[in-house]
C-alpha cells in the first residue's frame, strides 16, 4: 500500500507542475508504464455532447490527436458516462462495440480500458488507456487504475480548470487587441491590412475577406490574400450556392476542414485549384440579422477548429457593429465632428451590456459638456462654433485609449464609453481629457465638465447608467472643468 501511495503523490505531484494536458499525459504514461501496459493514453474531455481530446501520450500511430473534437453519441465513452463505471474491451480484433473502436483497431490498439473521472459525483473525462496486446490487463490492473483514478481525478479537474481559465484569458487578450485595431478607425479598409497582419499571429491564413451581401450577390468589402484567387475588393459574386449563403441562412459558422474529401458548393472544386484546403466561415449579425460574412482560407487541411471559431466568433461579436456601419450605417456617423452620433451610442451601450452579461467585467460611460460654449458661439458665430467643436472631438480622440469610443451626445455634450474599464482607470483618462481640453482650448474660454457612471455598480440598464452619468454632469456643470464620479 506504501508504494501505492508513493505512486498517486507522484502522480498527483506531476499534474499539478504540468505545463500543458500534453504534459500531463507524457508524464503519467513514463510513472505508470512501469507498471501497467501502456502503449497509448488519452483523456476524454466531456463538453456537452462532444468529447475532448486532450493528454494524447502514444508510443504506436493514434488515429485521434491532440485537441481534437469528436462527437460523444455513440462512443464507449458515452457508455462510460452513463453507467459511471470501468469499461474493458479485451480484444477488439474479435468485437468492435463502438464507432471509435475500429480506428483505434486501424492504429494497432488490441486492448483497451475506459475508466471515469468523477468530480463531485458526475464524469467530467474518461480516461483512456490501451495496449497493442489483446488480454493485456488483469484484474489486478485494472483495479489499480480505479484506485488510481479516485486518486487523481480532483488534482486533473483542478488543471482543467486552470487550462480553460488561461485559454479564457488568452481568448480575451486576443479579442481586445484586435477590436482596438477595428474601433480606432470608422473606416474599416484604412485598417483591414493592420488587422489582418494581427489576426494572422492568433489564426492561419492565407486568404481573409468581408464579404457584405448586396441583394442576390456578395461582395468582397475587404481582401487580404497571398494568393490569386481573382476575388478582389469590390468584386461581387452571386450568393447561391456558396459557403456563405449557408452561413447567412442559418446564422452559424462553417468550417471546411478539407475541402478535397469534402465538396459541397460549386465554388469550393475552383478553391481547390487555387490551393486553398480548408476554410472557415461566421456571420456577420447586426440587429439580429445576418448581413454578410468574414471568411478565412488556409492552405492548409485541418487549418481550423474549435479554437479558431472561437476566437473569430467572440472577435465578430464585438466588431460587428462597426463592419455594419463601416458599409451599410452612415447615419450613425457625425460628419461635423467626425465621431459617432447618439443613436449609435444608444446602440452600443446596449450592446456593451449583453457582453458583459454574457461574460462578466465591467465598462464607464463619460457623459460631456463644453463649458462656456454658447457664449464663444454666440460671440463669433457658427462657423467658428463648429470648428471649435471639430478640435475638442479631435482632441478627445488624442487622449482616449484606442478601446474607448467617442460620440457626439448633442449640441455642446459629448460621450464616451471605456469598454473592459474600472471607476478609477476611467477617472484617469477623464483628468487627462480635461487638462488636455483646458490647455489647447484656453484662447477660447473653453473647459469641459465631465460625469461618470459604471457598469454594474451604477446601473445595469441603458436608462439607469445615462441617468446617473446625467445626475453627476449636472453637478460638474455647477463648478465647471470637474469631474464627478459618485453621489
Amino acid at each position: 500500500m506504501d508504494e501505492i501511495l508513493k505512486l498517486v503523490y507522484e502522480l498527483n505531484a506531476t499534474i499539478i507542475t504540468a505545463q500543458s494536458f500534453s504534459d500531463v499525459g507524457n508524464k503519467i504514461v513514463e510513472i505508470l508504464s512501469k507498471r501497467v501496459p501502456m502503449e497509448w493514453m488519452n483523456l476524454c474531455i466531456i463538453k456537452e455532447d462532444k468529447i475532448y481530446i486532450s493528454a494524447v501520450s502514444s508510443k504506436i500511430p493514434s488515429y485521434f490527436k491532440e485537441g481534437e473534437i469528436i462527437p460523444l453519441e455513440g462512443t464507449a465513452s458515452e457508455h462510460v458516462i452513463k453507467t459511471a463505471s470501468i469499461l474493458y474491451e479485451k480484444d477488439l480484433s474479435k468485437e468492435q462495440k463502438f464507432w471509435t473502436d475500429k480506428y483505434h483497431y486501424q492504429t494497432g490498439i488490441r486492448s483497451i480500458v475506459r475508466i471515469p473521472l468523477l468530480f463531485k459525483g458526475k464524469v467530467f473525462a474518461v480516461w483512456v488507456i490501451a495496449s497493442d496486446k489483446p488480454n493485456a490487463y488483469t484484474e489486478k490492473d485494472i483495479e489499480l487504475l480505479k484506485l488510481i483514478a479516485s486518486q487523481i481525478s480532483i488534482p486533473l479537474r483542478s488543471f482543467l480548470f486552470y487550462d480553460e481559465t488561461k485559454k479564457q484569458a488568452e481568448l480575451f487578450k486576443t479579442v481586445n487587441k484586435l477590436a482596438q485595431i477595428v474601433h480606432s478607425d470608422i473606416n474599416i479598409n484604412s485598417v483591414f491590412k493592420k488587422f489582418a497582419e494581427e489576426l494572422k499571429k492568433y489564426i492561419p491564413f492565407e486568404r481573409l475577406s468581408i464579404g457584405i451581401v448586396e441583394g442576390k450577390n456578395i461582395k468582397y468589402a475587404a481582401v487580404s490574400e497571398v494568393i490569386r484567387t481573382g476575388r478582389f475588393e469590390g468584386t461581387s459574386i452571386p450568393l447561391k450556392y456558396t459557403a456563405s449563403q449557408w452561413v447567412i441562412k442559418n446564422k452559424k459558422t462553417l468550417i471546411r476542414k478539407d475541402l478535397i474529401k469534402e465538396k459541397e458548393f460549386p465554388l469550393e472544386e475552383k478553391k481547390v485549384r487555387q490551393g486553398i484546403r480548408s476554410t472557415l466561415h461566421v456571420p456577420l449579425i447586426y440587429k439580429g440579422k445576418v448581413f454578410g460574412t468574414i471568411n478565412l482560407s488556409s492552405t492548409k487541411p485541418n487549418a481550423y477548429g474549435e479554437w479558431e471559431k472561437m476566437v473569430l466568433e467572440t472577435l465578430v461579436s464585438q466588431i460587428s457593429s462597426i463592419i455594419a456601419i463601416s458599409y451599410l450605417y452612415s447615419p450613425f456617423y457625425n460628419h461635423l465632428t467626425e465621431v459617432y452620433n447618439r443613436r449609435y451610442f444608444d446602440e452600443k451601450i446596449d450592446e456593451e451590456i449583453k457582453y458583459r452579461e454574457r461574460y462578466g467585467g465591467e465598462f464607464c460611460v463619460c457623459l460631456c459638456d463644453l463649458d462656456n460654449f454658447k457664449r464663444y458661439n454666440d460671440s463669433y458665430g457658427h462657423i467658428e462654433g463648429d470648428n471649435c467643436l471639430r478640435e475638442v472631438a479631435i482632441i478627445m480622440k488624442e487622449n482616449i485609449r484606442k478601446t474607448d469610443l467617442v460620440f457626439r451626445y448633442g449640441g455642446d455634450e459629448f460621450a464616451i464609453i471605456m469598454p473592459n474599464t474600472s471607476m478609477e482607470e476611467a477617472i484617469k483618462v477623464s483628468e487627462r481629457l480635461k487638462n488636455a481640453i483646458k490647455e489647447r482650448m484656453k484662447d477660447k474660454g473653453i473647459t469641459i465638465s465631465i460625469g461618470i457612471a459604471s457598469y454594474p455598480i451604477d446601473g445595469r440598464t441603458r436608462t439607469e447608467i445615462i441617468d446617473k452619468a446625467d445626475r453627476r454632469l449636472l453637478k460638474a456643470k455647477e463648478i465647471k472643468n470637474l469631474i464627478v464620479y459618485k453621489g
